[in-house]
């Protein structure tokens, strides 16, 4: 019998509506805390890949971008909703259920910070992805990519198989090799641990240069 595989937005769907959400917030907070103390105070623009439940893009609207705008992506309807419902309070929250690789934002608009937990490794073409994140991103902009599922953490390669779902596997040093590619600098990668994954979660942050002065 030929194996039924799912995409993306039918996985993450059925668990905004099976409460698999909250645990995915429960597993994920740790490590989302972590990278969060390593984005600085704006008054810029923020872009978060995936919100699912909102958990975090509420974080940055109350926090680090109370004095910004918050734009947030998934390209699940259903975890869309669930965001929209615990984000309402905020005036400086937009969320849209698009899928990035073919969203634009408003004219004019770059973002000071984009991140992203456990999206990336959905996508087909890794390193596509991340030059549009990085094109998207004004001078001196911070680019955040977290992950569960890459190479050196044995514990995940089943998930493809799992979930039915097609997953890209990348290795840590190809995250870093992609952001280096893109035009990223002072890129930094860590695994931060979050009780949950025994290799830890991978994070991979880069900068992009400010604009040369003439």
């Amino acid at each position: 019998m030929t194996k039924k595989w799912r995409n993306a937005r039918e996985v993450f769907d059925g668990w905004a509506l099976d409460h698999h959400a909250e645990g995915m917030e429960k597993s994920h907070r740790r490590s989302v805390e972590q990278a969060f103390r390593l984005i600085p105070p704006s008054d810029g623009d923020y872009l978060e890949i995936g919100i699912g439940n909102g958990y975090a893009i509420h974080h940055m609207a109350v926090n680090q971008y109370r004095r910004g705008r918050c734009f947030g992506l998934d390209i699940s309807p259903n975890m869309v909703a669930r965001a929209a419902e615990r984000t309402r309070s905020l005036a400086n929250v937009r969320i849209e259920a698009a899928d990035f690789r073919h969203w634009m934002p408003p004219p004019e608009t770059a973002f000071t910070c984009i991140f992203s937990m456990e999206t990336f490794y959905y996508f087909e073409d890794i390193a596509a992805g991340i030059e549009k994140a990085v094109s998207l991103l004004c001078p001196s902009g911070i680019l955040m990519i977290l992950v569960n599922h890459y190479h050196e953490n044995e514990a995940s390669h089943s998930w493809p198989e799992d979930l039915s779902t097609p997953m890209t596997l990348w290795k840590a040093e190809q995250y870093l090799e992609a952001f280096e590619e893109s035009g990223l600098r002072d890129l930094r990668q860590m695994r931060l641990q979050d009780g949950e994954q025994a290799a830890g979660t991978l994070c991979t942050a880069g900068t992009k240069p400010p604009e040369a002065v003439s």
